[in-house]
């Protein structure tokens, strides 16, 4: 009974920890394989949780109805790994009715046969509970199981193959992730051969989910260590969110993945209000790069802004979301409306100026002017039409003692 409940609580463990590991994932469900490798620890979850339950049920029938229960996980585990391990690599494959039927047909067909198994003995000829000190029961194996196994190492060689090729393309920076989302894999796999095989010293026990601790731990450090299934890493979000210019970062489905502090004082989150926001009528249809000038109205006043838009690439360079960068220049374009001002002013001061160069045709003895149309006006009169200039009227000192001589 000791031996059982410790080896009882290392499935338990191992259970919790793919557990865990599935529900970081979630976390990132918009990402390239992150729902399918999600579920399939969630189904690894069930298998293991499974195995802890067996071994204290003392009937062979009761064993059957367990592992009934836990082929529900066992037939999805490697197709769901197929297909995230394909979105991985940037092969995601389509699910066509063919592709449907050549993944999933075996595994379903198998969990038909494993609640049938009682009519024809497809899946397991024999099951003798334990004898002796361990409390492993052991399970004869009819020719349906070998089948489901032919299939499942199949798609496990594929999807590995994809992988090993996937991380030659792959950047550098996620390297590492994918190499250990690989291991994570091959170790459970290698124990469920030993145990599919009857190796090692101890026949009834599930190597495989022995080491589902190991792979959960590696699959949440793959997340969140490396940022293997993030949009964003986690070392650039830090940087980002000190900048003074909003940031804001939105996934395919226009979901919010980042935000610092700055865009969210300064813009709407929302994809539809910040379109309206920026004058437009919405974000999906903008070509990939755009960036204008726009003036929104805040609680301190009209502000200008120059927002650019982005599309943000995953590490096979497809699309994987948009990046709104946001900058506050309603300073710079104060001095640009004053410096327009200016410079119009002193054009038109210029333009005054240049009217009045040039030789001007003057009467000599009335001391009349000429204009351009041959038109002959006081000098006063010339100069006040082609410049500001105003005139009042004196008389000079010798002008007052000829006119005025007493």
């Amino acid at each position: 009974m000791g031996v059982a409940l410790g080896v009882s609580l290392v499935y338990l463990m191992g259970a919790t920890t793919s557990l865990v590991a599935a529900a970081t994932i979630r976390r990132r469900r918009t990402a390239s394989g992150a729902t399918p490798l999600a579920l399939m620890l969630a189904a690894a979850a069930l298998w293991a949780l499974g195995d802890a339950v067996e071994l204290h049920v003392p009937s062979a029938a009761g064993k059957q109805l367990v592992s009934q229960i836990q082929y529900i996980g066992i037939v999805a585990a490697a197709p769901l790994f197929f297909h995230g391990a394909m979105e991985l690599a940037g092969r995601a494959v389509p699910l066509t009715p063919r592709v449907l039927a050549l993944v999933w047909g075996v595994p379903l067909l198998s969990l038909v046969a494993a609640w049938t198994n009682s009519w024809h003995r497809w899946l397991w000829t024999e099951i003798v509970p334990p004898s002796g000190e361990l409390p492993f029961a052991v399970y004869y194996y009819g020719w349906w199981f070998w089948v489901l196994t032919a299939q499942h190492y199949l798609l496990m060689l594929v999807a590995t193959v994809v992988l090993l090729r996937g991380m030659k393309r792959v950047r550098r920076q996620f390297r590492v992730g994918m190499t250990a989302v690989l291991v994570a894999v091959i170790i459970p796999w290698v124990g469920n051969a030993a145990y599919n095989f009857k190796l090692g010293p101890w026949p009834g026990l599930n190597y495989l989910t022995l080491s589902l601790s190991v792979s959960g731990t590696l699959f949440a450090w793959a997340v969140l260590r490396e940022g293997l299934l993030d949009v964003l890493p986690r070392a650039r979000e830090a940087l980002l969110e000190r900048l003074a210019d909003g940031v804001i970062v939105f996934d395919q489905e226009g979901g919010v993945l980042f935000a610092n502090e700055t865009a969210r004082k300064m813009l709407p989150l929302d994809p539809a209000p910040l379109a309206r926001t920026l004058g437009l009528p919405s974000l999906e249809g903008l070509p990939e790069q755009w960036r204008a000038e726009v003036s929104i109205d805040s609680a301190s006043g009209q502000r200008w802004l120059d927002v650019g838009i982005e599309p943000v690439r995953d590490r096979w360079g497809a699309f994987a979301g948009r990046v709104v960068v946001a900058r506050d220049v309603t300073v710079q374009k104060v001095f640009e409306d004053e410096r327009e001002q200016l410079i119009t002013e002193l054009q038109e001061a210029l333009k005054q100026v240049t009217q009045l160069e040039g030789l001007l045709p003057m009467c000599a003895h009335c001391r009349n002017v000429r204009d351009d149309r041959g038109y002959w006006s006081r000098l006063d009169e010339f100069l006040s039409s082609r410049a500001s200039v105003e005139f009042t009227h004196a008389i000079c000192p010798d002008c007052a003692r000829r006119l005025y001589p007493s």
